[in-house]
Order: C-alpha cells, then sequence, then structure tokens
C-alpha cells in the first residue's frame, strides 16, 4: 500500500541528479552495452575476433622457414649468366647496386631490384643482408635486361665411422659344372668350413658333409645351395648350378641276317635315339659317319663290328657286336632222331615226303661244298658211310633193319668258301 502511494505521489516529478551521480550511472550503461552484442557499436565481441586474428597470424608466421644467409667467394660467372656460389654469403647492406636490374637467385630466395632512381635508393635505405655483390668482371649490356645467379646448397662431407666386419667367403667350387647322366659332383668351399652346415643338391637330397660328393641321374638344372651355421643360427648362404644332360642311346641291326660272304653286301639299320652324330667301326679297319652305311666284306672272320652316337651336348653312347660274321651263311645241321621206314631200305634218297615222316637221317645244308658222312654203333662198328649230301642213312645196315636206340654220327667237309668245318653227335633210332 505504501509503495503504491509513494509511486502516485513521485508519478510525473522530475528529478536532476548530481554529476556525480550521473557519471557513476553512465559508467554502469557503458559496461552493460560493452558486455552485449551490438554490430553499431564496439563491444566485446569485436575484441574477442581480433585477438583470435591476432593469435592465428603469430602462429603462422612462427612456422614459416626462416631464410639461411649464405656467403659466396670471387666465384667467375660462366658464360650462361649463372654464377655459382656454394659457400660464402657476402654481407654488404650499404653496398649500391647496379643501375640494371638483377635477379639474384638463391634456392627459394629471389632479390628483384629495379632500374629507377626511386627504388635504388629505397634499397639504400634498407639494411638486407641477403644483397649478394656481383662480382667485378661482371659487365654491365644495355642488351641484357636481367642476370641470374644461382647459389646451390652447401655440400656437407660427412664422414661416418663404422665398423667393417669380414665375412669368411663360402664360395662353392664344383669339380665339374655340367655334364652327362649320370654325373658324379664332388662340391667344395673356397674357405674350409669350420661350422655346421647344410647342403642342398635340388633333387631331393641333401647333405651335412663338409665337402659331400653326389650323384644326379637325371637331366637337368640343378641349384646347389650351402648354408654355414654358427649359434644355430644362418651365418652365410652360397649357391652354385649345375647342368646335366640327357645320353643318347646307340643300337642298331644288320641286313641280311644271315649273310653270305662275300656275296651279300651288308647294311647298317640305325635304330639309335638323342644323337646327331655317328661314328661306326666295321671290324675290318674300315669305318663311315653315316646315319645307315652299307659295307662289304671280303671273307668270313671274327669282325667286332661298333656304333658310337654323340648327342649336340657331346654325350655319347656306343654299343659292339662281337663275331659278327664268325658263322656265316654257309651251315651243316644234324636232327637227333628219326624212324626209318619198316617196309625196307630206301637207298638213302630222301625227298620233302620222307622228310616230313623223317624216315631219312641227313642234314640240313647251305653251301656245302665238300661232305663226309659216318654213323657208328655204340661199340664202334661203322654202319653207313657217304660222300654224298644228298644221300642220308636209311636206318638198315646190310639189308637188315637196325635196332632201335643210339647210335654216333660224325661229319666233315668244306663250305663253299673254303672253311672247313668237322661235326659229330648223337642219333636216336626210334622204332615204328
Amino acid at each position: 500500500m505504501l509503495r503504491a502511494l509513494f509511486r502516485q505521489k513521485l508519478e510525473g516529478t522530475e528529478i536532476t541528479p548530481s554529476p556525480e551521480l550521473s557519471a557513476v550511472l553512465m559508467k554502469k550503461l557503458r559496461r552493460k552495452e560493452f558486455l552485449h552484442f551490438n554490430p553499431g557499436k564496439f563491444n566485446i565481441w569485436y575484441t574477442a575476433g581480433i585477438f583470435a586474428v591476432t593469435a592465428s597470424m603469430t602462429i603462422i608466421l612462427s612456422t614459416l622457414p626462416v631464410n639461411k644467409t649464405r656467403t659466396a667467394p670471387d666465384n667467375k660467372i660462366e658464360d650462361s649468366g649463372i654464377v655459382h656460389i656454394p659457400e660464402k654469403i657476402i654481407s654488404q647492406p650499404e653496398e649500391v647496386m647496379p643501375e640494371h636490374a638483377e635477379n639474384i637467385t638463391r634456392g627459394d630466395d629471389t632479390i628483384r631490384n629495379t632500374d629507377t632512381a626511386a627504388a635504388a635508393k629505397g634499397q639504400r635505405g634498407e639494411k638486407d643482408k641477403n644483397i649478394i655483390k656481383p662480382p667485378a668482371d661482371l659487365k654491365d649490356t644495355s642488351s641484357v635486361a636481367t642476370q641470374t645467379v644461382t647459389v646451390p646448397e652447401p655440400v656437407v662431407d660427412v664422414k661416418i665411422k663404422a665398423k667393417i666386419i669380414k665375412l669368411p667367403d663360402y664360395s662353392i667350387r664344383s669339380s665339374v659344372t655340367e655334364g652327362c647322366v649320370p654325373l658324379k659332383v664332388k662340391f667344395e668351399t673356397v674357405t674350409p668350413i669350420s661350422d655346421s652346415c647344410l647342403w642342398s643338391f635340388s633333387d631331393g637330397g641333401y647333405s651335412v658333409e663338409k665337402a659331400p660328393s653326389w650323384l644326379y641321374d637325371f637331366p637337368g638344372e640343378y641349384k646347389v645351395t650351402l648354408k654355414i651355421f654358427k649359434n644355430g643360427k644362418v651365418q652365410a648362404v652360397s649357391y652354385t648350378r649345375i647342368k646335366v644332360f640327357t645320353k643318347p642311346v646307340a643300337k642298331f641291326e644288320m641286313f641280311p641276317e644271315k649273310a653270305v660272304i662275300p656275296d651279300d653286301e651288308i647294311t647298317f639299320q640305325n635304330f639309335s635315339t638323342n644323337a646327331v652324330k655317328y661314328i661306326w667301326k666295321f671290324g675290318d679297319g674300315s669305318s663311315s659317319a653315316l646315319f645307315e652305311p652299307k659295307h662289304t666284306y671280303s671273307k668270313y672272320d671274327n669282325y667286332d663290328i661298333g656304333l658310337i652316337a654323340v648327342s649336340e651336348n657331346g654325350c655319347s653312347d656306343s654299343v659292339v657286336i662281337n663275331n659278327a660274321f664268325s658263322g656265316s651263311g654257309y651251315f651243316i645241321n644234324f636232327p637227333n632222331a628219326f624212324i626209318p621206314n619198316p617196309d625196307g631200305p630206301s637207298n638213302g634218297y630222301y625227298s620233302q615226303k620222307s622228310d616230313e615222316s623223317s624216315l631219312i637221317f641227313h642234314p640240313d645244308f647251305n653251301g656245302v661244298a665238300e661232305y663226309r658222312l659216318r654213323i657208328f654203333s655204340r661199340r664202334g662198328v661203322m654202319l653207313f658211310e657217304s660222300n654224298d649230301i644228298n644221300i642220308g642213312w636209311d636206318g638198315y645196315f646190310r639189308g637188315q633193319y637196325c635196332e632201335p636206340g643210339v647210335y654216333i654220327w660224325k661229319v666233315r667237309g668244306k663250305f663253299a668258301n673254303g672253311e672247313p668245318f668237322i661235326k659229330m653227335g648223337d642219333i636216336t633210332l626210334l622204332k615204328n
């Protein structure tokens, strides 16, 4: 009630404060306006923005690289207009630059000077430690507007002292590096092995010997590996390669199989494989390098005929037929039994029909020139004799049928080439 009555009494009354009170009230009013955002007046928000921008620029400028000053020695200017100043920096802040403009390049830094008098005076007033005095022999020509001086980075000679450890040389040495299968190789190292080792021969085989031998029985290229161990760890690893070539196979046949010497010409048919070169030796002192040669022999003899087959890698194989023509195409052979004709003697003449029934004892022959056959009993009594190869024994003696049993025969003579022969054997007379 009192407050409402007081307001009504004072309503419309104008009070003028004292100057001291007005100053206090205005100070409080400016403080409140500074703490509130007002686009038209300077306040705390503008202050914060200025502070933030200032702090950001300070951080950016502090991170920029500082240009290093360099000194330049008295180097000569090359024909290209580029002066290399690798070591020294000349600091002459009061030096007057030439009238013409120059571009002095040092890595990423470039000093540009204009040829105007005002610019020259401005440069004189500043103490720029990066200004480089050109050499005395640099000539100013009106035809050259600018010149470039390059200052390379200084060369720093850094010597690093390191302890050099020289490991033993375990290079592999082998008795051979290539050859024909089967190939035996002896391995060792340049430096004798004092520690444990492991050899791998690339065909599934291993060895812990320090100088092993290995046999390669299949063709191919093999990578041999040697590992040297020390304290359970691999100290060194060495390699070498071995090449193993395929071996050819020598094989041949002669035609005709039952040649008549000297009438027939012998043809040698070659069945060799993996070969490109052939050497024939006919056993009579003659030879040939043909693939399938032909040869004629002058007489029967014990000829050893051989063939050597050679591959493109120099591997070889050989085969020999011994006593090739000791037994010629001439021959004489006898059966070991026969059955006489019970109807009576036939005087020993035989034919194809009698041969089918085995009624006559006679030889199978070829090339016989001389012939004499005799038949004996077990007691040595001669029962039959013939000088005609076309007449055999019919199993009768003096017209009487001989008893079944075993009898002895013996034959001698010569073949058509003059080669003699003598043979003997048993014949069994069977009862019909």
